[in-house]
C-alpha cells in the first residue's frame, strides 16, 4: 500500500522538476545587459520591496488594530520583542529608501528615453507604480496611533475631502463614519496589509511582463544591447541574494543605531498638535498652503493631477526616435523647469515646517 503512494509522490515531484516552474527557472535566460551597473536600481527596488513585506508581516504578528491597544502593541514590538526595533526600523527606513530609489529609477529611464517606442507600456506601468506607492505610507501612518500619524491622517483626509465631487465620498469610505476611530483604523490596516500589497504585486507583475516583451532600455551612450545572455538561475538569483543580504545588513545597522521614531499616543482632542509633513510630500503640502479657499482644488487636484497625467502621456507626447538628452532639448527644458519648481516648493516647505520659529 505504501509503494504506490511513494511512486505517486515521486511522479508529482519529477513532473514539477521536469515540466514545471523549477525547470523553467533553470532554463530561463536573461540578457547579459541586465547585470550592468546602471540597471542596479531595479534589483535594489525588488530587494527593498521584499524586505518591506517581510518586516511588515513580522510586525503584523504583534499588532492590534484598535485605538485603545494599537499604540501599546507597536510600543511592545518596538521595545520588548527581541530585535523588534531593528525590524521596525528596516520597515521605516526601507520605505524612505524605496521612494528615493524609485525616483532615481524613473529619472534614469527618462534621461535615456526609455519611454519611447516600443517601451511605452513599460514606462506607463512604472509611473502607475510610482503613483500607487504613496498609498502605503498614507494608510500605514495611522497604524501606530501616535500623535503624528493621527493628525497627519487628519490633514490628508481634509485634502482628499477638498477634491470636487468624490472627495467627501472617499473620506467617508475610508473613515467609515464622520470621525477617525476604530472603523477607520481597521480599514486602513486591512488596506495596508492585504489589498494594497496584492494590487502592488499585480502591478509589478504587469510591469515585468511588459519589460520582458518590450526589452531593456538603452544606456546614455546609446544602444549597448548584445546577443549574450546569462542564466536566471543561478547567476541572477545569486547576485540578487548577495544584494539582499547587503541591504539587510546596512538597514539593520542603521535601525540599531537610529531606531525608528514613535511619538506620544494619539489624542484626538489635542487640536493644537501640528504634524510636520514627510520629505516626499513637502512640495504638495506647500501647494495646498498657496491655494486656499475656493482655489484649494488647484493645489490638491489640478496641479498634482496634471503632473501625473503628463508623466503618463509622455511616451505619446514625445514619440520621436531621438533618445539622447542633447537631442531632446524641449523635453529636457520642460522637465528641468518642473524639477526646479518642485525643489523650490520643497525647500520652502522645509523652511516653513522645520526651520521657521513657531509660537
Amino acid at each position: 500500500m505504501d509503494k504506490p503512494t511513494g511512486n505517486r509522490s515521486e511522479t508529482i515531484f519529477d513532473r514539477l522538476a521536469s515540466d514545471g516552474i523549477v525547470k523553467r527557472l533553470r532554463e530561463l535566460d536573461v540578457p547579459a545587459d541586465a547585470l550592468v551597473w546602471h540597471r542596479f536600481f531595479g534589483a535594489l527596488l525588488l530587494v527593498l520591496l521584499v524586505l518591506l513585506f517581510l518586516s511588515g508581516a513580522f510586525m503584523a504578528f504583534y499588532y492590534s488594530a484598535a485605538p485603545g491597544s494599537a499604540y501599546d502593541s507597536v510600543d511592545y514590538a518596538l521595545f520588548t520583542v527581541p530585535f523588534g526595533d531593528v525590524i521596525k526600523g528596516i520597515h521605516h527606513y526601507g520605505w524612505n529608501l524605496f521612494l528615493i530609489v524609485l525616483g532615481v529609477h524613473l529619472v534614469r529611464a527618462f534621461l535615456v528615453g526609455a519611454y519611447k517606442p516600443p517601451r511605452q507600456v513599460v514606462w506607463v506601468s512604472g509611473v502607475i507604480i510610482l503613483l500607487f506607492v504613496p498609498t502605503f505610507i498614507i494608510t500605514g501612518d495611522l497604524l501606530p496611533w501616535d500623535q503624528k500619524g493621527y493628525w497627519s491622517t487628519q490633514v490628508r483626509l481634509s485634502i482628499i475631502g477638498s477634491v470636487p465631487f468624490i472627495g467627501e465620498f472617499i473620506v467617508r469610505l475610508l473613515q467609515g463614519g464622520p470621525l477617525t476611530g476604530i472603523v477607520a483604523l481597521t480599514r486602513f490596516y486591512v488596506l495596508h496589509i492585504l489589498f494594497l500589497p496584492v494590487l502592488l504585486s499585480f502591478l509589478i507583475a504587469v510591469h515585468f511582463h511588459f519589460l520582458r516583451h518590450r526589452g531593456l532600455s538603452d544606456s546614455l551612450s546609446g544602444n549597448n544591447h548584445s546577443n549574450k545572455s546569462v542564466r536566471f538561475f543561478p547567476v541572477v538569483v545569486n547576485r540578487w541574494l548577495i544584494l539582499f543580504m547587503g541591504v539587510t545588513l546596512v538597514l539593520g545597522l542603521i535601525s540599531w543605531y537610529w531606531p525608528s521614531p514613535l511619538g506620544d499616543p494619539a489624542d484626538p482632542t489635542d487640536s493644537t498638535f501640528v504634524p510636520k509633513p514627510e520629505w516626499w510630500v513637502l512640495f504638495l503640502n506647500q501647494l495646498v498652503t498657496i491655494f486656499k479657499g475656493p482655489l484649494s482644488a488647484i493645489g490638491s487636484v489640478v496641479i498634482p493631477g496634471g503632473l501625473a497625467g503628463l508623466l503618463l502621456a509622455l511616451p505619446f507626447i514625445d514619440s520621436a526616435p531621438e533618445r539622447h538628452p542633447a537631442q531632446r532639448k524641449r523635453v529636457m527644458l520642460v522637465a528641468a523647469i518642473i524639477a526646479i519648481a518642485v525643489l523650490a516648493l520643497s525647500i520652502l516647505g522645509y523652511i516653513k515646517h522645520f526651520r521657521a520659529p513657531h509660537s
